[in-house]
């Protein structure tokens, strides 16, 4: 039935760097902290956790602008892009700049191919691009334009590394249309893009390595500002002419799905990490309120003031969110690379891209629930204990 015994407290880490002065009210929060380095370094874990999980949640809105912008605005310059049923003269192209609002025509083509090395095979297709693509260029990671040289294959490295390719092999490229002729074609270069095992030749070498003419199967288009749909109406009536579709309209479209998904993601994580982090520090502060009660209570008799009383308890907490933040950004930091590892596809390369704002979205978090526990406190019934406490001659 004894009561327990007093604190042992003595100098903290700190307090003993030498030449470094620190107040009494910081003195007697850090050791607190090394009074209980368990509870101090959970508390600091979960908040760490939530900030974690906060970034882990809305780092995809970062990398969907990020591929969009390289999808859309790097890569495909040219406002319409129309395809035909097979290969067509390339001359093809002087019919579409004469429909009113064209300004610019690239002709383009796209043959379905089998990439055979060895006993490795893979499905794929070759892309011939213009020489210098203009309205359709290839763009890699790191945002960047390439282009396949006068001769050879630019293939993407994950086509590459599947089918145990190096800069300089070899590969057997069986084409799937036409003639269906084999090829022997040697792999120049290798890019690292996000999308699709595919390999790209300049047109004309791509044509001159099939045997054929001057032929296209697909065409960019450059447009008059509010010309667009005036176009796509007008490319219907050509004849061979498979589809065609808006850049414009296919982005907002994008958008909408990948905004809404986003959200609805985001929004389920930040609730998880609120739930947390309200958990975290309502209970952390509860729990001190509980065990310090009596002890805050003989400060306030000492002559301490609400303020003071209330940021040697809470002094704790905020000393923990501070030492949070930073290890929950590492920590998410991870947590994204790990999430887009096992992601990873042989048809999809997912960039790690985390901006500032998504490091700084869960401080609005933990500064509410830290403000939400510093009015809470007063009002429980300890603290309301604690606060009643007069000074001596009062």
């Amino acid at each position: 039935m004894r009561p327990l015994a007093p604190g042992r407290y003595r100098r903290s880490l700190l307090e003993r760097v030498p030449r470094l002065r620190t107040s009494p009210a910081l003195r007697m929060i850090l050791r607190n902290i090394e009074r209980r380095p368990l509870r101090s370094a959970l508390t600091t874990g979960g908040i760490a956790a939530a900030v974690a999980i906060v970034i882990m949640g809305n780092f995809l809105r970062d990398a969907i602008e990020v591929i969009v912008d390289a999808s859309f605005n790097l890569a495909m310059r040219g406002d319409i892009a129309v395809w035909t049923t097979d290969p067509v003269d390339a001359s093809a192209a002087r019919a579409l700049a004469r429909i009113p609002g064209v300004l610019q025509v690239e002709p383009g083509r796209s043959v379905a191919v089998r990439f055979v090395h060895g006993p490795r095979s893979e499905s794929g297709a070759i892309q011939g691009y213009a020489a210098p693509p203009l309205l359709r260029r290839i763009i890699d990671v790191d945002r960047k334009q390439t282009s396949p040289g006068p001769d050879g294959l630019l293939m993407t490295d994950r086509l590459a590394d599947k089918l145990g390719l190096r800069v300089g092999d070899t590969v057997t490229v069986e084409v799937r249309e036409g003639r269906r002729p084999v090829r022997q074609v040697v792999v120049k270069r290798t890019v690292h893009d996000m999308m699709g095992l595919n390999a790209y030749m300049d047109r004309q070498a791509l044509n001159r390595l099939l045997g054929d003419g001057d032929v296209a199967s697909l065409f960019s288009i450059s447009v008059e500002r509010g010309a667009a749909q005036r176009v796509l109406d007008a490319t219907q009536a050509m004849p061979r002419v498979a589809g065609a579709f808006s850049k414009a309209t296919m982005l907002r479209n994008m958008q909408e799905v990948s905004a809404r998904n986003i959200l609805i993601m985001s929004t389920i994580l930040t609730l998880f990490a609120g739930v947390i982090a309200v958990g975290v520090v309502y209970n952390n502060a509860r729990i001190a309120l509980a065990e310090r009660s009596w002890e805050l209570a003989s400060l306030r008799v000492l002559g301490f003031t609400r303020a003071e009383v209330s940021t040697l308890l809470l002094g704790e907490l905020a000393l923990s969110i501070a030492v949070a933040l930073p290890v929950g950004m590492v920590l998410g930091w991870a947590l994204t690379h790990t999430l887009v590892e096992l992601m990873r596809s042989d048809q999809f390369f997912f960039p790690v891209v985390i901006r500032p704002r998504t490091y700084a979205w869960p401080a609005p978090w933990w500064c509410a629930a830290a403000s939400t526990s510093w009015t809470w406190w007063p009002h429980s019934r300890q603290g309301s204990k604690t606060c009643r406490a007069r000074k001596p001659g009062r």
